[in-house]
């Protein structure tokens, strides 16, 4: 009976999961492959404040680490694990040694006095993968090896699924009372939004520098709708966990919504768009897609050019 709910919740194979486990990896990748660790590494080590675990850390140790070279090599270390990681090479090593790398790496940014929320989910996802069988399908290890998955309908495959699908809904669904504890119902207040996105929009510690939010106080009195509406729609963002009708509507508006605030506020949540990826059915993707009438001619036609110049 467990099985048969959770059946309808999520995919459950090992090329789901391992499909999972190459967009999440993936995706990670490219990000750290299009940060300079370089200017990390330019910053005085003295304005270093370790946080949490990181106090731990014997203080010679970033000494040595945040120096340019030490910050480079680092960065091909961590973009090297999860590379294979997202391969599924060595997949049970790499993806443990890309959640500790990537977290330490977070934990190193978060010393410098910055904090949010947007990585953390992935964090979390990195972890749920690298305990978790995700390297029995779609990986280079169950090539290398041809490793069988499980049988179809084994729960390891699709928990994890289930598990970082919760932690994302978490992570939304949460927001709404700290917010809540933080600005009372002063957040909802027509000068909120047009002086947090303004705000935003003179510092010069964003990626992006859009200038949108000054369209807003002319627009005063319908924001109290627009950030009730967001409020609500993180409330309900667990309902995409339980609901395949929910879901596409849910994640249509998430996307929506960051790009919104890219705009207006100068502030994105890649890693939370990004693991809305957790959410694609990709085996069953693929099978649409290879069942496409488009697809078909495409790789019909791609044959017929290989057999020409063969010829």
């Amino acid at each position: 009976m467990e099985n048969r709910a959770l059946k309808r919740l999520v995919p459950w194979s090992a090329d789901a999961l391992g499909a999972v486990r190459a967009a999440v990896c993936g995706f990670v990748l490219c990000d750290v492959l299009l940060t300079s660790f370089y200017d990390l590494g330019r910053l005085p080590v003295t304005l270093l404040r370790p946080t949490g675990v990181m106090r731990l850390v014997p203080w010679g140790f970033y000494e040595r680490l945040l120096t340019p070279g030490s910050m480079t090599l680092f960065k091909w270390v961590l973009a090297a694990s999860l590379l294979a990681a997202a391969a599924g090479l060595y997949t049970g090593v790499s993806t443990k040694s890309s959640a500790v790398l990537f977290l330490f790496y977070q934990g190193l940014l978060r010393s410098y006095g910055h904090f949010n929320h947007d990585e953390m989910p992935v964090v979390y996802a990195l972890f749920v993968l690298a305990f978790t069988p995700c390297g029995d399908g779609f990986s280079l290890d169950s090539r290398r090896t041809r490793r069988v998955g499980r049988p179809v309908g084994a729960f390891v495959y699709g928990y994890p699924i289930l598990l970082m699908r919760l932690l994302l809904a978490w992570s939304y669904f949460t927001a709404v009372p700290i917010k809540m504890r933080v600005a009372g119902l002063g957040y909802l207040s027509p000068d909120n939004l047009p002086a947090l996105a303004i705000h935003h929009s003179l510092d010069n510690l964003h990626d992006t520098h859009f200038r949108t939010a000054f369209w807003l106080p002319q627009f005063r009195e319908y924001t109290p709708f627009f950030v009730g509406f967001v409020v609500l729609w993180e409330l309900v963002f667990p309902l995409a966990v339980w609901s395949r009708r929910a879901r596409v509507w849910i994640l249509g508006v998430g996307v929506l919504f960051h790009l919104g605030t890219l705009v207006l506020m100068n502030i994105f949540f890649p890693y939370h768009l990004a693991l809305y990826l957790v959410f694609v059915d990709w085996p069953a993707a693929a099978r649409r897609l290879k069942g496409a009438e488009a697809f078909r001619r495409l790789r019909g036609g791609f044959g017929a050019s290989v057999q020409a110049g063969k010829l």
